[in-house]
């Protein structure tokens, strides 16, 4: 593979790879630098954190997001510098970068009871005996599952839940829609549902017809992005350019809202800043942050982890120790949300985005693609 290629580099695995991710989430410290291993302050996860992670069906977030972080500095890609770890294993998988492969991580306990995380990789092959792709399989396998487990392939704790959304959107739809197939039948109604979700959870409030107008051009940016996907592994759509369209669509129907280029400067003086633009500013980047949030979750996610078809590029490595931390926080207070600095509220109220563990690995990625297995079976 371009990116990597070393005479004495071999690939890793998808057992390696979890290795990789277990070191990191289980902090195994010593591996990768030595002299902290008995640092009086580090910080670690307990057997019954990590009991508490596996129990909340979130730790499969948290390895989308490290799987497509670009941890390899090495890269040929004219969207973003380094390469990811997904990246990496294509080069043993190729059916991985079409989406017809799907993988996933499991926590379990090994014969001498400590934790590991253990891969679960579903080739096209295996795919295919439980329906289809990644989403037929993981219907097939929600008629079987107990209450309180998860779903294989996608290993989620609200794959169930997105279906059942799904569902009762057709059921009331007007008319009734038909069918020719389980995949174009959810890929459908989701395609359908996921703007308004995004516009619904935007943090505005706007009337009927606005919203009604938002939805349906939001709907058609979405459609044009899908229809405009090129084949080659490198045709990524950069966040920038689509982001700023989006706030194109937003500002159209909500004139208060700053531009675009305004919003994106930031700085060590960003704080005092929003306060001196005024209300209106301040909640313009309230707006922003909660664009980004719902884009990734109501749109990205599901079609990543949900239908197996899209790859999307992370590039903040900080962002993403950042991430660990606060999720380290919720393990902590028993799942609570962390207390925050109440003067913080009065700059920028988005508190209740950072509320549950459920959602604390969603944010925009920095360029992203759609898979070949949502266009042909």
């Amino acid at each position: 593979m371009p990116y990597i290629k070393h005479e004495e580099f071999w690939e890793r695995n998808e057992y390696e790879m979890c290795q990789m991710f277990g070191d990191l989430l289980f902090m195994n410290v010593e591996k990768f630098s030595p002299e902290l291993a008995n640092d009086p302050d580090r910080v670690f996860l307990s057997d019954d954190d990590i009991a508490l992670l596996d129990k909340t069906g979130t730790v499969n977030r948290m390895f989308r997001k490290w799987l497509q972080t670009a941890w390899l500095n090495e890269g040929d890609s004219q969207h973003f510098d380094g390469a990811t770890p997904r990246q990496e294993l294509a080069a043993l998988y190729p059916d991985l970068d079409l989406g017809r492969d799907f993988i996933s991580v499991k926590l379990e306990k090994d014969q001498k009871g400590r934790w590991a995380t253990l891969p679960a990789y579903f080739s096209k092959n295996s795919l295919k005996a439980l329906g289809g792709g990644a989403l037929e399989a993981g219907l097939r396998n929600l008629k079987s599952v107990k209450r309180g487990e998860l779903a294989t392939p996608q290993f989620d704790c609200e794959f169930a839940t997105f279906i059942n959304f799904l569902e009762i959107s057709n059921k009331f739809g007007k008319p009734k829609q038909k069918f020719q197939d389980e995949f174009t039948k959810y890929f459908s109604l989701f395609f359908h549902a996921a703007p308004a979700n995004v516009v619904l959870n935007s943090g505005l409030n706007p009337d009927e017809e606005k919203f009604l107008k938002m939805t349906t051009e939001l709907y058609h940016y979405f459609q044009w992005l899908f229809t405009h996907q090129k084949k080659g592994k490198d045709d990524f759509f950069g966040m920038d350019p689509v982001f700023r369209t989006m706030w194109g669509i937003f500002q159209k129907f909500n004139k208060n809202l700053a531009g675009y280029d305004e919003i994106i400067r930031t700085d060590e003086q960003a704080m005092e800043r929003f306060a001196k633009k005024g209300k209106d500013f301040k909640k313009a980047v309230e707006v922003f942050h909660r664009l980004g949030i719902a884009l990734d979750r109501y749109f990205l996610f599901p079609l990543d982890r949900y239908f197996g078809g899209v790859e999307c590029v992370w590039t903040s490595r900080e962002t993403f120790f950042d991430e660990m931390g606060h999720m380290i926080a919720f393990l902590k207070n028993k799942l609570k949300a962390p207390e925050f600095d109440p003067e913080a509220k009065k700059h920028l109220d988005i508190g209740d985005t950072l509320s549950d563990l459920r959602y604390n690995w969603f944010a925009p990625p920095t360029a992203f693609r759609f898979l070949e297995s949502l266009y042909s079976e």
